[in-house]
């Protein structure tokens, strides 16, 4: 039987998510399963081999001086290196905090039996999320978030995915907006102009992302009718979660909260620089931050390969050489991927051996779905 509850901007109907509640993903087995994915043998063997590629890759085509790239890392200032860490893992708060708020927007907190996520829940699933990227292929991480969120809550899996999708939206156009800061800054106090490669794509990141979501906008109820009852309402729900947060008074505090993070990240890649003796500009360091983070979206594990080589040739082309370039890159990953498997990895296992036991289970409810458009 439907029920009217009143949601976060408009009037909603709960949904039944029966497909939600069937599936294997929503219950204990899914937590085996991203065991088995992360630390699985051709993931190993994958980032063996990508080791290997990277290395040849830097011998033969990067002019880098080894034994001043040794000399630079041996010497590196630990205090400004520890300041570039602190700061990375400061911009995990903004980042659950914004997410709390989308979550709250979806009608987490205000649907009988879905509770609303803490600020430090939040930052610890993205955390674990961002651990699962860096060490599994296809972007793993965003669908265990997804999980996370749900089993934190007790709301269903699709509206929880709904909200990350929501969440990488922002962070995608908040990317774009510090990219074309960054670019018009180079362009008056640089000799350099900014790789327009990079730009291109976040524009076409952020392009096909806020089309999918007027498609699901304008054609989303539509589409829903055509779908099989038990897949109607994983759909509605997940729809709920992706477009309620854009229908909100708290939206320029999302993107605000958001952008935030997105400086602080800037704020690491220029410490680790001043950290090694390397004279980059914050705008250098920003546009170069902000290519690490839209290269790390390939979907190796992550992005190892691309981001390396990529860090470096943009840096090269921002004016660094080939041995600062690489010497920055090395160690500016040693903070955004190695420190995410060692931080992400600890996250993980105490998450769920002992945050999360079996007993602590939470009555799973369906968030409240609209009969009509978020929008």
């Amino acid at each position: 039987m439907k029920t009217t509850t009143p949601g976060p901007s408009d009037r909603t109907t709960a949904v039944p998510d029966n497909a939600a509640a069937a599936s294997p993903a929503t219950g204990a087995g899914a937590e085996p399963s991203l065991r088995r994915r992360v630390f699985s043998l051709p993931t190993l063997l994958a980032t063996v081999i990508a080791v290997t590629v990277l290395a040849l890759a830097a011998w033969r085509f990067f002019d880098v001086d080894w034994s001043s790239l040794r000399t630079q890392v041996l010497s590196m200032n630990p205090l400004k290196y520890s300041l570039a860490l602190a700061l990375y893992y400061l911009s995990f708060l903004f980042r659950g905090l914004r997410w709390r708020l989308i979550a709250r927007t979806a009608g987490f907190g205000s649907t009988p039996g879905v509770k609303a996520p803490s600020t430090l829940a939040c930052s610890g699933i993205i955390l674990m999320g961002w651990f699962a990227n860096s060490v599994a292929f296809l972007r793993l991480g965003d669908a265990y978030r997804g999980y996370g969120l749900s089993k934190e809550t007790g709301a269903s899996i699709p509206v929880s995915l709904g909200t990350v999708l929501a969440e990488r939206i922002q962070d995608m156009i908040a990317v774009l907006l510090v990219l074309l800061g960054a670019t018009l800054a180079l362009a008056f106090t640089q000799e350099v102009t900014a790789p327009g490669v990079v730009i291109g794509v976040a524009f076409a990141l952020v392009g096909a992302l806020v089309a999918g979501l007027l498609v699901m906008r304008i054609w989303g109820e539509r589409f829903s009718k055509l779908l099989p009852n038990r897949l109607r309402s994983s759909y509605l729900n997940f729809q709920t979660g992706a477009l309620a947060s854009f229908r909100t008074r708290s939206l320029p505090v999302q993107f605000a909260l958001g952008t935030a993070g997105w400086v602080l990240e800037v704020a690491r890649l220029y410490f680790v620089a001043e950290a090694i003796g390397i004279d980059v500009s914050f705008t250098v360091a920003a546009f170069a931050a902000l290519a690490n983070a839209m290269l790390s979206t390939i979907p190796t594990p992550g992005g190892f390969g691309f981001v390396e080589g990529g860090l470096a040739g943009v840096l090269i082309l921002l004016g660094l050489s080939h041995t600062d370039a690489f010497a920055l890159t090395l160690v500016d990953r040693s903070i955004s991927w190695v420190s995410v498997i060692v931080f992400g990895g600890l996250t993980f296992f105490l998450w769920h051996t002992v945050r999360n036991r079996p007993n602590r289970q939470i009555p799973r409810t369906p968030v409240a779905t609209p009969t009509r458009s978020p929008f």
